[in-house]
């Protein structure tokens, strides 16, 4: 999954929300990006709910 975040520590709720809403979650990993890592232009969150 890939989230996208106003900041860490709203990150981070949303993170122990779905640890505590019983999804069978038992441990996740994150990977923080601190600048962009390609040039071309960003996909539209419409094309990503597509898949």
């Amino acid at each position: 999954m890939r989230v996208a975040s106003l900041s860490m520590a709203a990150y981070q709720d949303f993170m122990e929300g779905l640890l505590r809403a019983g999804l069978g979650i038992d441990q996740y990993y994150s990977l923080v990006v601190t600048k962009p890592v390609k040039a071309d232009a960003p996909i539209p969150l419409s094309a990503l709910r597509q898949r």
